[in-house]
């Protein structure tokens, strides 16, 4: 597949190949140096991406953007247009390729758009490949409305890169004299966790349809306690699953690195390479759209949500995180002599403190209401947002702390088995924490696998960089004094531990152990995604977003009610969803067992069978009276106008009233047979791939 690698996309080499050598250099200036395009350059790089896009089976373009919802957003537009005597031309100009002009009152605003103020523009991200998928010519761009508000993710997340670049290479250039770093790059790698379900059994189910996870269903008597599915044999209807999936990724030169069974019956992952932060949420958007349309053309259906099934492990979107400098130096290295690599201590104590100071942010940031049913769980970190180093890294920075002298010991190797001998890694993985060393990176387990890392990866870089600038403040009247410099290097760490080594724990999560010992240590535990956004009701964000205007406290306020919006949506979509369920299902289900079971009854008298039907006719009671308690919950919700108000009435209600109700339909699941169950159960799901 080598040789399809990259055909649909309109990279750094096909703009090469296609333009006049001035005006790829102009655009590279541009790219670089991020100045404007002039209208000549433009139009010859739109001139020679419509006849890439045509001669590539293209007949339309589209803007391609991700809205504050989080889900990617385009309108088609055709290439063809007609002449002055009225015959068909294909036309793209410069300005078409720049500019575009979306309803900027239809998405998610958070009260920024009204629907009279209904103008919005799409701009062109010079950064990031145009592709083609169909007949389409996707080109990503940012989205803004007409006043200027972003309205969007990638816009704030360019920016956000940039300004972790202007501080970070202020910290390199201290040390590094023989290489001069003018920008540094944030690199992502997103494993993404789903679950596939073969389509027929989806179909039957509305609560799968209509919020991608199951309201209701008792256990499977067979789950993932026997660990046999986890990088175990891959069905031979995912395996060719995996196979088109791959064919398109690489015909849109996104490098799918790793696929794999995960640990839950049905679920799956997929990891892409490293990329620059905004390109690697593109290609994770793509991915995750590709993984849907491909699992609908093998008949089966993909689910995104992180808890599609109780009692089994959820999914989440592994954001692995490093910084590089243009020539090449990743700031997470430790190198050889750790202790004695400057950049890699300040640049490590300054996620230690950005972890610590904007944790409630990094929990909103990394999550979601759907997240909830998953964190705590299984292999998701719980909500506490804690710091995994390692036990070498850990000491390292604890003996800087106290003063105490580091002494490095030579790594274990493992040998033998007739191999090589490789080095042994100087720390172990710890899959309890939300935040964990591992290497060269540091891994962010909290994202939740339905949610786009663009939020995450703001606040990382944002707050990284304030604490960068912080730092540089004092390194800076030093820069000419080497051994003065490394003093105030150490004496910097040791103040930034002093501070904020209560964010790191190298034990189990899990435990209720670490929960004592968090709240001992003033760390936030936010069961919920809704308590977690009341905790950033007065937060001050001038700091980490407004002094560097990443965005506007309008913009903030906006965004925090779209937050708010999706608490409200989400629980009353469950709630509506579990209204029609017992309606149309649960309860019809009870009642036809219990015609059996009368049928029975009527001839014979069995105590045990007498005392099952009472428990299903107590139990169909209770539902209904459920379902009645629900519809007055949403009934009462409809009535509050405050979106703050709102959410707390939906999330203390509503999603505890969903709860409770479950826990009868599931008991009541228990007793039914198989005969009368007409939903899918968690055993029919779990085995449908094979």
């Amino acid at each position: 597949m080598i040789e399809k690698f990259g055909i649909k996309s309109f990279n750094k080499k096909k703009m090469k190949d296609s333009l006049p050598y001035p005006i790829y250099l102009k655009w590279k200036d541009a790219l670089r140096n991020e100045k404007d395009l002039d209208r000549e350059t433009a139009d010859a790089i739109a001139h020679a991406m419509k006849d890439w896009a045509l001669a590539n089976g293209a007949t339309h373009f589209a803007h391609w953007f991700l809205p504050l919802s989080g889900h990617t957003a385009k309108k088609h537009e055709a290439f063809i247009s007609r002449t002055s005597d009225g015959e068909p031309i294909n036309r793209f100009s410069g300005k078409e390729l720049v500019k575009g002009e979306p309803d900027a009152s239809s998405f998610p605003s958070g009260g920024m758009r009204s629907t009279f103020e209904a103008r919005g523009y799409t701009y062109w991200d010079l950064t990031a490949n145009s592709f083609i998928i169909g007949n389409v010519l996707y080109i990503p761009t940012i989205f803004m409305s007409y006043k200027g508000e972003k309205l969007d993710k990638r816009g704030p997340l360019i920016d956000s890169t940039k300004i972790l670049s202007n501080e970070g290479v202020k910290i390199v250039n201290l040390f590094h004299k023989d290489e001069y770093a003018y920008r540094m790059r944030v690199k992502v790698g997103l494993e993404q966790e789903f679950f596939l379900v073969d389509k027929e059994i989806y179909k039957k189910r509305s609560d799968l349809k209509n919020i991608g996870r199951t309201i209701v269903g008792a256990p499977s008597p067979k789950g993932q306690e026997l660990s046999d599915h986890y990088f175990g044999q891959i069905p031979a209807r995912v395996e060719k699953f995996y196979k088109e999936v791959d064919e398109k990724l690489y015909e849109l030169g996104i490098y799918s690195q790793a696929e794999h069974n995960e640990v839950a019956p049905n679920q799956f992952e997929m990891a892409i390479l490293f990329e620059n932060v905004n390109v690697a949420i593109d290609d994770n958007q793509l991915l995750m759209n590709i993984l849907k349309e491909t699992a609908l053309e093998n008949n089966l259906v993909c689910l995104f949500h992180e808890k599609p099934f109780a009692t089994v492990n959820g999914s989440g979107k592994h954001n692995n995180y490093s910084i590089v400098t243009n020539y090449g130096l990743n700031v997470f290295d430790p190198g050889e002599d750790p202790y004695n690599n400057n950049i890699f201590l300040l640049f490590v104590a300054a996620l230690i403190e950005a972890i610590d100071k904007y944790q409630n942010l990094l929990r909103v940031s990394a999550s979601s209401t759907s997240n909830d049913f998953r964190l705590g769980a299984d292999e998701a970190p719980p909500a506490i947002v804690s710091l995994f180093l390692g036990s070498d890294l850990e000491e390292l920075f604890r003996d800087i702390k106290e003063e105490i002298e580091y002494k490095k010991e030579n790594k274990n190797i493992f040998s033998g088995y007739n191999l090589l001998s490789v080095p042994k890694d100087s720390s172990d993985r710890n899959r309890t924490a939300a935040v964990a060393f591992t290497g060269n990176k540091f891994e962010f387990r909290m994202l939740g696998s339905s949610k786009t890392g663009s939020d995450l990866n703001i606040a990382l870089n944002c707050a990284i960089a304030d604490s960068l600038s912080k730092i540089y403040e004092k390194l800076e009247p030093y820069k000419d004094d080497y051994n003065k410099l490394r003093e105030v290097v150490l004496k910097t760490i040791k103040e930034i531990m002093e501070k904020h080594d209560r964010v790191i724990c190298d034990g189990d999560n899990y435990s209720d152990e670490w929960r004592e010992e968090a709240k001992r240590r003033g760390l936030a535990n936010h069961k919920t995604y809704f308590e977690a956004l009341v905790s950033l009701k007065d937060f001050d964000f001038t700091d980490i977003f407004l002094k560097r205007e990443v965005y506007t406290e309008k913009e903030i306020k906006a965004s925090y009610e779209v937050n708010l919006e999706e608490v409200v949506i989400y629980h009353t979509l469950e709630a509506k969803t579990m209204v029609s369920m017992i309606e149309k299902d649960i309860v019809p289900m009870g009642i036809a067992e219990l015609r059996d079971l009368s049928e029975v009854l009527s001839f014979k008298d069995n105590e045990m069978l007498s005392d099952k039907y009472a428990k299903i006719d107590s139990m169909i009671t209770k539902l209904i009276k459920c379902e009645r308690e629900i519809e007055i919950l949403l009934s009462h919700s409809k009535k509050i106008d405050d979106i703050y108000e709102k959410a707390e009435y939906v999330e203390r209600n509503i999603a505890t009233k969903l709860l409770a109700t479950r826990e009868v339909a599931d008991k009541m699941e228990k007793l039914i047979s198989r005969k009368n169950i007409t939903l899918p159960s968690y055993e029919d799901i779990f085995n449908s791939l094979s």
